[in-house]
């Protein structure tokens, strides 16, 4: 009994970093109607960034607001060079589908040029486990879970009760329509791959600070357990798709610790795939296009 709480505790964490990658993917694909393949580079930019700044500074809160600024960034060039221009054109959902592939695999390269293709690691140290009820958490483990509900708390608030959360919910509803009623449709879109883009990177510093090594690779395997979760919740539900990283997380976590952690891309698609056999739309979304379930 007591192995199976320290696994649940591990999956509590590692749900926690999925639902922030997973919300902030869902989060793009709500403003565009298309999924972004260079969404797990966002992590990957994120986690070197931050990498950089802790190694110059050794402050671990600078290095966290470093690794949102830089996905931040990333992600406006990306909608704004790449993505908005197929969508404002009407080119179509497959052509902008494998742009944002090539954007994913240029990233990859530069970053690869920049620090090489070995993994490097963090220098921040990690304290002894802490008792809580059943879970050994440390604190890096503790702040990540927090910080993880405070995010989600503040998109809540952002895109419920804000004029901003309003014209959101009307571009992902019908863009064209909201264009009409006077909603800045283009504008709106690229602050939502903004707010993706901050959430992004700072889920890539904490994955990668909880794996404890990263390399230009890892966050486009991340991605892969990304796009699970966001379907098991239902693609462009942000709440939903929480839901369903909690799912994933944690199933993947009593799949690694008690078969093989070498297995968990395997076990993600064997996921994937019976979700979309048996519940297409998500496992908690209804017929409809509603931005918040």
């Amino acid at each position: 009994m007591h192995e199976l709480f320290l696994t649940l505790g591990f999956g509590l964490v590692s749900a926690a970093i999925l639902a922030l990658s997973a919300v902030a993917f869902t989060l793009e694909y709500a403003v565009t109607n298309v999924a972004n393949l260079s969404h797990g580079e966002l992590l990957t930019i994120g986690a070197y960034a931050a990498y950089v700044v802790q190694r110059m500074t050794g402050n671990v809160l600078l290095a966290a607001l470093a690794a949102a600024g830089a996905a931040g960034v990333t992600a406006l060039i990306v909608h704004t060079a790449v993505v908005d221009r197929f969508v404002r054109r009407n080119v179509g959902t497959m052509p902008t589908f494998i742009a944002t592939l090539g954007v994913s695999f240029i990233i990859q390269n530069i970053l690869v040029i920049i620090f090489g293709a070995s993994n490097v690691a963090y220098t921040i140290p990690q304290s002894a486990p802490y008792q809580i009820g059943p879970f050994l958490w440390t604190t890096t483990e503790i702040e990540i879970i927090v910080s993880a509900l405070v995010i989600t708390a503040f998109l809540y608030v952002l895109i419920t009760y804000t004029k901003f959360g309003k014209a959101l919910r009307a571009v992902f509803q019908n863009r064209d329509l909201a264009r009409v009623t006077g909603i800045n449709a283009q504008l709106i879109a690229s602050v939502t791959w903004v707010i993706a883009g901050l959430v992004a990177g700072y889920a890539g510093f904490i994955l990668a600070e909880s794996v404890g090594t990263f390399n230009p690779y890892f966050g486009f395997s991340f991605f892969l357990i990304t796009l699970t979760a966001s379907v098991a919740g239902g693609l462009g539900k942000p709440f939903s798709t929480m839901a369903g990283a909690v799912i994933v997380g944690i199933a993947l976590e009593f799949t690694g610790g008690y078969i093989s952690a070498s297995y968990e891309l395997a076990f993600a698609f064997a996921i994937l795939a019976i979700i979309i056999l048996v519940r297409p739309r998500g496992l908690f979304t209804k017929a409809g296009r509603t931005l918040f379930e």
